[in-house]
């Protein structure tokens, strides 16, 4: 068996690092903590997102990262994605656990957002 003590960081393909940066830090706030040229380490508290320049983003159809939230920033999140003309590809929805909502980066890569019951 192989013990990990928990999870470094995610890494999302991007093609312009400048735009998906500025992307995640003015949503999320994240911080850039990193940069070498062809990506970028962001952290948010204990989280860390590592964008990855590549020539072409072939997105996948399910979310590469979801981010649990509480009921009321799940509110507000959706109104800022909406005054942001942030695309939106499903959500919100309910299910037997709360409710999430996802939505797409500037490359379509998918991102979810959840709220816990």
């Amino acid at each position: 068996m192989i013990i990990v003590e928990g999870l470094d960081h995610v890494n999302i393909p991007v093609s312009n690092l400048d735009t998906s940066k500025d992307f995640y830090v003015d949503l999320f706030d994240f911080e850039v903590e990193e940069e070498d040229g062809d990506a970028v380490v962001m952290g948010l508290d204990s989280h860390k997102l590592r964008l990855i320049k590549v020539e072409s983003v072939e997105p996948r159809p399910f979310p590469l990262v979801s981010f649990i939230m509480d009921v009321d920033d799940f509110t507000e999140a959706i109104s800022e994605m909406e005054a942001k003309d942030i695309k939106i590809v499903l959500g919100p929805e309910g299910n037997s656990k709360g409710e999430y909502l996802v939505f797409s980066d500037p490359d379509s890569n998918q991102i979810e957002i959840f709220y816990q019951q």
